[in-house]
């Protein structure tokens, strides 16, 4: 089998092959389906969701002008 970066393989106490990590920075889209099947909440999934959020001065902005707008009806 291949070697992957990101990717390792863990042996129980047997050594059996039974466990894999998996970084999900460098794997995290592939794994997402999966992840999802399995309804399993991942911290990728909401690292992904801050990085798009609105900054502070964004939501500020956005605030004001629905409060403004509350104002003219």
């Amino acid at each position: 089998m291949a070697k992957v970066t990101g990717i390792e393989f863990e042996k129980d106490n047997r050594g059996v092959k039974r466990y894999v990590r998996i970084d999900l920075k460098k794997h995290g889209k592939e794994i997402e389906p999966f992840l999802k099947k399995l309804a399993i909440n991942n911290d990728f999934q909401f690292e992904n969701e801050w990085s798009n959020s609105l900054t502070t001065e964004q939501f500020r902005k956005k605030m004001h002008s629905r409060i403004k707008k509350w104002g003219e009806k």
